[in-house]
């Protein structure tokens, strides 16, 4: 027998669960010629079937931009090598040993979407566990690692979105003549530790053949489903936005009298365009596709933007009436009569003229009998019979002029009045119109992304 010395350094650090001579013996008769390089082909010449099933342990993170899932996993393989077998009765009943992984041969699995390369391997982590061997020639290697791999995101509907990566396990250099991988289950969710953002809906398995240079290689592609959670994303960007956008219609409530609708409008289209920058870091920027989040921002900041417009045009209307304009007869019509009638509003003065005849009407026939009394400064007036001719005459024509006067300047302030009343109505009415115009656009814009988010 060769001396220990002559043996790996490997073979001596065995971990058994008998004495170190029985072991020491078994394992110098087990691995004194055995080479690590060359594969456990069977003796029928068939290839060597290699078992991998996973455990997923937890979600880690998906970076949206760069399209990438970090995933904690406990790998399982098995395989049978016909060179590792014994009969435990001569070996003290000795019928499991464990060996490191570089004493014999391992089939190289390989992540073929692995994106640490060059820093970190993917499966690199199992050369520090080692590997458990049956006397039946089972050999069995379980060890946990953190695997990045690539992703596509789709970020249609942020925040309701749902993705699907594949960890696509294959092998590096045997093709399936030589080494064929299997898997017997889909992935392992009972250690499944959960993610803050992530819920996990299901990891499948399926085997796909992949073909290169005419050989066939069998992979084992593991597609991990994973949910978004929304309840964060819609407390913080959805329902504050949706806010913001609602106040502007409170612009559309303030009378044209007022003089700070364009002031309301122009600070919510600011307050909105400060709340997008805080919370453009939260959005996922990919272009293709779009996010619907996002076409929801700019439609509303477009809702705004026109709000704006809109009030500055009201507000111009208002004070044409001071600038001398006279209302046109088509715009009296349109505005006034059609579109008043369709939002339910009439002229103001016009309705404050039928109060006031119908007060002096009811006054006028309160007054119905009531006798008029001289006064005594009537009484002590002289009869105008005593007045000269001339003074009686002139009197009259003062007294013709004053009415006049004042008929003509009553005319004038009545047809000013109804000037500014007519413009102020239509300000009103144009008012009352852009903010049920307002209400509806936002209902639906609202509406239809929540039915395309639920969906």
């Amino acid at each position: 027998m060769l001396s220990p010395l002559a043996y790996p350094l490997s073979v001596l650090l065995v971990l058994v669960s008998r004495t170190d001579t029985s072991t020491g013996g078994m394992v110098d008769t087990l691995l004194g010629s055995y080479q690590k390089e060359v594969h456990p082909r069977p003796e029928d010449n068939q290839s060597v079937y290699v078992t991998l099933d996973l455990a997923i342990r937890q979600v880690v993170d998906l970076a949206e931009t760069k399209q990438i899932l970090t995933t904690n996993l406990w790998i399982r393989m098995n395989w049978t090598d016909h060179r590792l077998t014994w009969n435990p009765s001569s070996f003290d009943g000795i019928d499991t040993i464990y060996v490191p992984l570089d004493s014999i041969w391992t089939p190289d699995v390989t992540l073929y979407d692995d994106t640490a390369f060059g820093s970190n391997v993917a499966l690199s982590e199992r050369k520090f566990h080692k590997l458990k061997v049956t006397n039946e020639g089972r050999v069995t290697q379980r060890f946990p690692t953190v695997l990045s791999s690539i992703c596509g995101v789709d970020t249609t509907y942020f925040p309701f979105d749902k993705q699907l990566c594949p960890l696509k396990f294959g092998l590096w250099l045997h093709d399936d003549d030589i080494v064929t991988l299997t898997s017997d289950q889909t992935g392992d969710t009972t250690s499944y530790l959960e993610n803050a953002e992530w819920f996990l809906t299901g990891i499948d398995a399926e085997k796909k053949p992949y073909l290169y240079n005419g050989l066939v290689y069998s992979t084992i592609t593991y597609t991990v489903s994973i949910q978004r959670r929304p309840a964060f994303f819609m407390l913080t960007l959805f329902f504050p936005c949706f806010l913001l956008s609602s106040m502007s219609i409170l612009g559309f409530l303030l009378p044209p009298t007022s003089g700070e609708k364009v002031g309301l409008q122009v600070t919510l289209l600011l307050s909105l365009t400060v709340f997008l920058f805080l919370t453009i870091d939260t959005l996922p920027p990919n272009s293709e596709p779009l996010p619907l989040m996002c076409v929801y921002f700019v439609l509303v900041i477009m809702i705004a933007t026109t709000s704006c417009v809109l009030a500055v045009i009201v507000q111009k209307i208002h004070l044409k009436s001071k600038q001398g304009w006279k209302v046109p007869p088509l715009a009296r019509t349109v505005i006034i009569h059609w579109l008043g009638r369709l939002v339910l509003m009439k002229r103001p003065h016009v309705r404050r003229k039928h109060t006031n005849e119908d007060l002096e009407a009811e006054r006028g026939g309160n007054t119905v009998g009531i006798q008029k009394t001289p006064t005594a400064a009537t009484a002590d007036a002289p009869a105008p019979s005593t007045l000269p001719r001339e003074y009686g005459a002139f009197r009259e024509i003062l007294t013709g002029l004053e009415q006049l006067l004042k008929r003509h300047e009553g005319e004038k302030a009545t047809d000013d009045t109804d000037e500014y009343e007519d413009w102020l109505t239509i300000a009103s009415i144009l008012d009352r119109f852009f903010l049920i115009l307002s209400v509806v656009i936002s209902f639906v814009i609202s509406t239809v992304f929540l039915i395309h988010f639920s969906v």
